[in-house]
């Protein structure tokens, strides 16, 4: 009587724990459109930035058998710095940097699970930073350059509008200044993002990609189980975006033995038009029921 209590218990905690998954996958579509959806310029005060309650933080990545996917690159190692692209609907993205057809999601900094990592941004630029050879963890000087290219704030470059009369004074995306999101920043963190979004949806016709960049600081790697991860996303019609994807979600399902969902990433074609997200069984690669 006990071993079929015991099996029937097992049984039963089995199919809630399948039934949990199968539902997780629509419940982070849904997430995901709602937080994209969200424009919130700060998230309950000025030393809370949008990105903590809104938006979508988006690692593009290429899976490797050498490497973990959500592990850094030799150059993010190095630098101490991570890119992420920060995905919102008030935003003209049309694309992803470097031609990205997959990778993570994280769960906004508010949002995260219980016992997850708590990342910081450390900066963002307006468009690609050229971060591969900057100083202070990818937010600094570029080494590439002439000129010192310090914190936006640091050269008295505190709008918008400044931002961008100094981008046109150069016309060059090596010496743009990123706005500071650290954390000693304090009260001036929400707005320092706030103004980086408005040089993107006002000037985006002057600036050279159709993406911007946001350095997150590098994880503890032999923490990486603990990293908010939300999905695994591959941008729709793109030639193999898929198979990475899924490449992925089973790598991690190997690794640490959780499901985390494939979700379906469709970018705008144009500034009038708004990202979906959307999940579809047949496209997971560990089997969520």
């Amino acid at each position: 009587m006990f071993k079929k209590s015991t099996t029937l218990l097992f049984v039963a905690t089995l199919m809630t724990i399948r039934a949990a998954e199968a539902a997780l996958g629509p419940e982070t579509a849904a997430q995901m459109q709602y937080h994209y959806d969200t424009t919130a310029s700060d998230c309950g005060g000025p030393a809370e930035p949008a990105h903590h309650c809104s938006g979508l933080l988006l690692r593009a990545t290429k899976p490797s058998p050498n490497y973990h996917t959500w592990h850094h690159s030799p150059n993010s190692r190095e630098k101490g710095g991570v890119s992420f692209t920060y995905l919102r609907a008030d935003l003209p993205i049309t694309a992803l940097a470097a031609d990205a057809r997959s990778g993570f999601s994280l769960h906004p900094h508010m949002e995260r699970p219980r016992g997850s990592l708590a990342y910081q941004v450390l900066c963002n630029w307006p468009t690609d930073g050229d971060t591969w050879t900057r100083d202070r963890q990818g937010c600094g000087d570029n080494s590439t350059t002439t000129d010192n290219e310090r914190f936006c704030h640091e050269q008295g470059i505190d709008t918008a509008q400044a931002w961008i009369e100094h981008f046109r004074r150069t016309g060059d995306y090596k010496q743009q200044c990123a706005f500071d999101g650290r954390q000693t920043r304090g009260n001036e963190r929400a707005d320092s993002f706030a103004q980086a979004l408005a040089v993107q949806r006002q000037y985006a016709s002057e600036l050279p990609f159709p993406w911007n960049e946001v350095i997150v600081q590098a994880w503890d790697e032999e923490q990486s189980q603990h990293l908010p991860i939300q999905s695994f996303f591959h941008v729709e019609g793109l030639s193999g975006a898929l198979e990475q994807a899924q490449a992925d979600q089973k790598d991690w399902y190997a690794t640490y033995g959780t499901y985390v969902p494939i979700i379906r990433l469709k970018l705008p074609n144009d500034a009038e038009e708004k990202a979906r997200f959307s999940y579809h069984p047949e496209e997971q690669a560990v089997p969520a029921s």
